[in-house]
């Protein structure tokens, strides 16, 4: 496999693998509700205080406190907001973290999470939370008042949307524990160390290879499009290459049985939302380039109005499925190909089942 071109970095570069995990999620949760306008883009308003937070730590640096006057807006359900807010102080105290602690928590924290949007006017003081969160960060909300219905609130910027998303876990127990470990061990490792007796001389650690991305795949991807029931479908194809990040020399998937044709069909995207996250941890990420061109905008174009691509392949080739999303910031399509095929293909085969059952009943 030959290196990828500095033009087709994006699977694991300098944001990482998790943070386009973040992005493909974030998008999906925020798609509008074809069915029920009302679950669209959340715009109703459940709480307004301050949001306050220190920038994050950097040794021999004193600390910045920022306050932001803000919204959260919450999805309706049944005409109720989905969350209440009756116990929430009127300061949210906001803690800076790693992205990478949430991949630690994996699909305990994205499987069925609720989402609010927080609002907050243009400036100064938002534009520096942005910064913070679009150069590897997230906030984690912890709330202590026990008559408070949740315990924690992770706090992510969704570029596509141009919006600061928080997520709440429905498992909140076990989500909150498994936090509350991962960063209590964050402040056991090394930054400024106590003093110890001298030890017998060991050999360092051998480090990592770097993560660095190469080509997995070139050929024509294939789908068709169809305005309506009584207009003809029209075939499309695009002549694009696959890249995925890879580590230790080994990218963990092969290709070499992938047919040179891969054939896709557009579904809403809006139904991957209903189980993606169950599949998200352990996936491998996948970067698809193309020349740009008509194919690539008509595609680009369909998944920026709410599809998403569904490429199976047949039962000689060991990967089943991959999914497809466009991501506006890179002008790419990402990918993720579940580790758990069988299982996934089994899901999605069920929520479309309840779709059109649900079709069929209206």
């Amino acid at each position: 496999m030959e290196p990828v071109p500095e033009e087709a970095r994006g699977v694991d570069d300098d944001e990482g693998e998790l943070d386009c995990l973040t992005h493909m999620i974030g998008a999906l949760l925020l798609q509008k509700d074809q069915e029920n306008p009302e679950n669209a883009d959340p715009k109703e308003p459940i709480w307004s205080g301050e949001l306050e937070w220190e920038d994050a730590q950097i040794l021999d640096q004193p600390k910045t406190l920022h306050t932001l006057q803000c919204k959260i807006c919450s999805m309706i359900k049944e005409g109720q907001p989905e969350i209440n807010t009756e116990n929430w102080p009127n300061k949210l105290k906001t803690q800076l973290i790693p992205k990478k602690v949430l991949g630690k928590i994996g699909e305990q924290f994205l499987k069925d999470a609720r989402m609010v949007v927080f609002r907050s006017s243009q400036g100064e003081v938002l534009n520096s939370l942005i910064t913070a969160m679009s150069s590897g960060f997230a906030g984690c909300i912890h709330f202590s008042n026990p008559n408070c219905n949740i315990k924690a609130l992770i706090l992510i910027y969704s570029r596509d949307h141009q919006s600061l998303v928080g997520f709440i876990a429905n498992n909140e127990d076990s989500v909150s524990e498994r936090l509350q470990e991962i960063l209590q061990g964050a402040k056991r490792k090394p930054g400024v160390k106590t003093p110890k007796e001298p030890q017998p001389a060991e050999p360092p650690p051998e480090e990592e290879d770097a993560i660095i991305n190469e080509l997995l795949w070139t050929g024509t991807l294939n789908w068709s499009t169809q305005a309506n029931s009584e207009e003809p479908s029209i075939s499309h194809k695009l002549e694009c290459s696959v890249y995925i990040a890879i580590k230790n020399g080994d990218p963990g998937i092969s290709a070499e049985d992938w047919p040179t044709d891969m054939n896709m069909i557009l579904m809403p995207s809006i139904y991957l939302g209903q189980f993606a996250g169950e599949f998200i941890k352990d996936s491998k990420l996948i970067i698809l380039r193309s020349t740009p061109g008509e194919e690539h905008d008509s595609l680009a174009s369909s998944m920026t109005a709410g599809s998403c691509g569904c490429a199976r392949f047949s039962s000689e080739v060991v990967c089943k499925v991959i999914m497809l999303l466009y991501s506006p910031t890179r002008n790419a399509f990402l990918g993720f190909i579940p580790k758990d095929q069988p299982m996934f293909v089994k899901r999605m085969r069920e929520v479309l089942d309840e779709y059109r059952q649900k079709a069929r009943n209206e």
